[in-house]
């Protein structure tokens, strides 16, 4: 296993500025996101040796790697656009790094065997990789960066270009592999929110190029250090403190959807237990499957609240869960 760490990594760019810091356990499946333009590809190419940081520096198990050539700093990049061989079958695609290396043919041949099989492609070494789904380009690119038996992977939004379901059976695969491989780090770009939370043991959120925090997925959704980070990994409500009579420092209070209670008739709950809004007029509803996300009026105030059924009233009582919400003060959560 390898432990990366990206220490004061700076350099201009004409969108933005990276600025930051970042460590990625031995082991880890760390995944970046944040927004269009924020820094996530820029990141991974740097540490990939692709781009150099003007400041800072790189660290792989301790050993200074920033000025190291890519091909020798034991760390593999799989690409958006996966960048096969249209030339070549899926067997010398994925065996291309190891001829590079002079490994003899046989071993070469058996390697990439097993390498499909990790993937779940045993059979496809004949294939020509122009008859491939994107599915299974995906899963020999994947294939491909592993044979060179890096300690650190790296993958740039591998599965954007995939429909939904596809996605989603894919992004399962991704972690099945990494856990399938002991010695491996794993670091993963995507603008999905839902798969990071869904494969991560950490993620990091960035924002114009700086490291708003970095996290386990429950700690991020329940705990956001910023009210970006809030926003930004799950619906939610803030709204100015100066409405309740709570006495703490903030300006901002935020909560979830899911910690509202909606109620058509009269509900017993402790005020110490709930913030208790009467009167919000029901002004939208998105219907999800499992519930109804709706859009409440109170007192010229947009609230979001979960509901597993659609309100037959048009006005309704709502109990937000005191022990769930989070306070901010100048956009940082102090709670």
């Amino acid at each position: 296993m390898s432990k990366l760490e990206l220490q004061k990594i700076q350099k201009d760019y004409p969108e933005f500025s990276l600025d930051l810091n970042l460590s990625v356990n031995e082991g880890e499946f760390l995944t970046i996101i944040g927004p269009s333009g924020s820094g996530k590809s820029t990141l991974l190419n740097i540490i990939a040796g692709l781009d150099s940081p003007a400041h800072g520096s790189i660290l792989l198990d301790g050993r200074d790697i920033t000025s190291t050539p890519p091909q020798k700093r034991g760390i593999s990049m799989v690409f958006q656009d996966y960048a096969l061989f249209p030339s070549m079958n899926v067997e010398k695609n994925i065996a291309w790094a190891m001829k590079i290396r002079k490994v003899k043919a046989s071993e070469r041949h058996s390697a990439a065997a097993q390498l499909l099989s990790l993937v779940n492609l045993s059979g496809y070494g004949k294939r020509k990789v122009t008859t491939l789904s994107g599915g299974e380009a995906q899963r020999v690119a994947l294939a491909r960066a592993l044979s060179s038996d890096p300690s650190i992977l790296l993958l740039d939004e591998p599965l954007s270009a995939l429909d939904a379901n596809l996605r989603r059976r894919l992004r399962d695969e991704v972690r099945r592999i990494h856990d399938s491989s002991p010695s491996l780090t794993t670091v993963y770009v995507t603008h999905d929110r839902e798969e990071a939370f869904a494969i991560s043991d950490r993620i990091a959120i960035i924002k114009d190029g700086r490291l708003e925090m970095a996290d386990t997925p429950e700690n991020i959704y329940r705990n956001p250090a910023t009210l970006f980070c809030a926003y930004f990994t799950g619906e939610g409500t803030a709204l100015s403190a100066d409405l309740f009579n709570l006495s703490i420092p903030a300006d901002t209070i935020f909560f979830r959807p899911e910690d509202v209670l909606v109620k058509e008739e009269p509900f017993f709950a402790d005020s110490d237990s709930y913030i208790i809004l009467d009167e919000c007029e029901v002004i939208s509803s998105e219907y999800l499957g499992r519930c109804y996300i709706l859009g409440l009026n109170y007192k010229g105030h947009r609230i979001l609240a979960e509901s597993s059924v659609f309100p037959q009233k048009r006005h309704v009582s709502i109990y937000i869960s005191k022990n769930r919400l989070l306070f901010f003060k100048d956009g940082v959560n102090i709670s």
